[in-house]
C-alpha cells in the first residue's frame, strides 16, 4: 500500500497534462482560421466538430475531428508513460500504469469542456471520450462506434447518436471486461471494476453535457445534421 500512494503525484501529473492538452480547443481555433469568427457564435455554440461543420463547412470540421482525437490520445500516452515512469522507479507492477490512461484519458475529456485557455466554453466530449476509449479497449471502442453509427443512419441526428454510445460505453466495457478479462483468469475484478468505473464516469458526463439535446430530443425539435455549410 506504501508504494501505491508513491503513485499520487505521478497520477496528478498524468491527469493535469490531460487537461491542458484538453484545454486546446481545435473548434475554436481552425474555425477562427477559416472564418475569422468562434465557432461558438454559430448553432448550438458548442466547441465540437459538429458545429465546426455548420459554421465553417466539412474541411474545417474534419480537421477538429482529427486534432481533437489526437489530443486525447496524446494524454492516454502520456499518462501511460508517467506511471510507466514512476513503477519502474518504485519496482512496482507495470500494469499500475494503466491508471496513467485513465487519469489522462478523463482530465482530458474534462478539459475539452472546460478550456483553460478558452474560458471554460468547450465541446460535448464526444470525440475526445472515442479516443480514450479506443486507446483503452478497441473492442469496447468497436461496440461504441456501432452503437454510435447505427443510430445515426438511423436518425442522421448526431446528438442522439453521442448519447447512445455514451449510454454503451459502461455496459460494453463491463460485459467485455468481465466475460472476456476477468473470467478466464487473464485480469483481476479490480481491472472490471476500474475500467467501468471510468467508462461510466465518461459516459455521464457525455450525456450531462447533451442535456439539452436529450430536451429537445423529447419534444422532438432536434434537428439532424446536414452536410451543408450554412450560409
Amino acid at each position: 500500500m506504501g508504494n501505491f500512494f508513491t503513485l499520487i503525484f505521478p497520477l496528478l501529473l498524468s491527469g493535469l497534462v490531460g487537461y491542458l492538452l484538453g484545454s486546446i480547443s481545435f473548434a475554436v481555433i481552425l474555425t477562427k482560421a477559416f472564418i475569422h469568427d468562434d465557432v461558438r457564435n454559430f448553432g448550438s455554440g458548442n466547441a465540437g466538430a459538429t458545429n465546426v461543420l455548420r459554421a465553417a463547412g466539412k474541411k474545417a470540421s474534419a480537421l477538429t475531428f482529427a486534432c481533437d482525437f489526437a489530443k486525447c490520445a496524446a494524454s492516454v500516452l502520456i499518462g501511460y508513460r508517467i506511471l510507466l515512469w514512476a513503477c519502474e522507479q518504485h519496482s512496482m507492477d507495470p500494469s499500475y500504469a494503466r491508471l496513467g490512461m485513465y487519469a489522462a484519458g478523463i482530465l482530458c475529456i474534462i478539459g475539452h469542456m472546460y478550456p483553460l485557455y478558452f474560458g471554460f466554453r468547450g465541446g460535448k466530449g464526444v470525440v475526445t471520450t472515442a479516443a480514450m476509449m479506443a486507446m483503452l479497449d478497441w473492442r469496447v471502442f468497436l461496440v461504441c462506434f456501432v452503437a454510435f453509427f447505427s443510430t445515426f443512419f438511423w436518425k442522421k441526428i448526431v446528438s442522439l447518436s453521442s448519447v447512445t454510445a455514451a449510454i454503451t460505453y459502461p455496459i460494453a466495457t463491463f460485459l467485455i471486461t468481465w466475460f472476456l478479462d476477468y473470467l478466464p483468469g487473464g485480469f483481476p475484478v479490480s481491472y472490471v471494476v476500474m475500467a467501468t468505473a471510468v467508462a461510466a464516469l465518461a459516459g455521464f458526463v457525455v450525456t450531462i453535457k447533451h442535456r439539452e439535446n436529450i430536451k429537445r430530443l423529447i419534444a422532438g425539435t432536434e434537428k439532424p445534421i446536414s452536410f451543408k455549410k450554412q450560409s
